[in-house]
């Protein structure tokens, strides 16, 4: 078992009774979101939070964690759910052009440089003409949760609270994502934790032409 995936199950373990809310930030995206309610694939779905508030919606969701005691947890949140392990750092294991939608809701900013962008590409590969992903990473104002702090790795990636975090302004969100396509970034608040979080929000759509 690698660390990183060690380090995850053990901390879904600590929230495993848990009652899992969401909040409403993927409300602004619901335009996106595939009409026909075919599938949306979400990365990194921890607790099931974005999983809850999809389903309710009524879209046909598949959840992803490399987190077994993670699934475990969105299961219990969210009987209905489908879910499936998977480790977003190897080839995403879905045909070309398969989702209208991906939701990535603060699972990406744990990697280097050249691994977010090996990412980037293969949600890019599994995403339709103008699919879209939705995702949410950690802001380089984001002090109460390690901006800034532990052992510097790259610019603006650390070690810090005992594994690696990437954080992102509107600049360096703008380089990764746009590997998609037209994206469209915001910067936000999220209250889901003890201490308000800042966050930067990020809608890209697919661009063929766009490499």
């Amino acid at each position: 078992m690698s660390e990183f995936k060690k380090f995850w199950d053990d901390s879904h373990l600590q929230y495993m009774n848990k009652k899992e809310s969401y909040d409403d930030w993927l409300d602004k995206y619901l335009d996106f979101m595939p009409k026909d309610k075919s599938q949306i694939l979400e990365l990194g779905c921890g607790g099931g939070n974005s999983t809850k508030y999809l389903t309710e919606k009524g879209y046909n969701v598949i959840s992803t964690d490399l987190s077994q005691v993670a699934l475990e947890r969105t299961k219990k949140n969210v009987p209905q759910a489908k879910t499936m392990l998977l480790d977003i750092q190897e080839p995403l294991p879905f045909k070309d052009n398969q989702f209208s939608a991906v939701i990535a809701d603060l699972c990406l900013h744990y990697f280097d440089e050249q691994k977010t962008k090996e990412i980037m590409q293969e949600i890019k590969r599994i995403l339709k003409p103008d699919g879209v992903l939705c995702a949410r990473v950690n802001s380089t104002l984001d002090i109460n949760h390690g901006a800034g702090q532990g052992k510097k790795i790259e610019e603006n990636y650390y070690f810090v609270e005992g594994y690696k975090k990437r954080f992102f302004d509107v600049e360096t969100a703008s380089k990764f994502f746009k590997i998609i396509g037209k994206t469209q970034i915001t910067e936000g608040d999220m209250m889901r934790y003890k201490e308000p979080k800042k966050v930067i929000e990020i809608i890209s759509q697919k661009e063929e032409n766009v490499k």
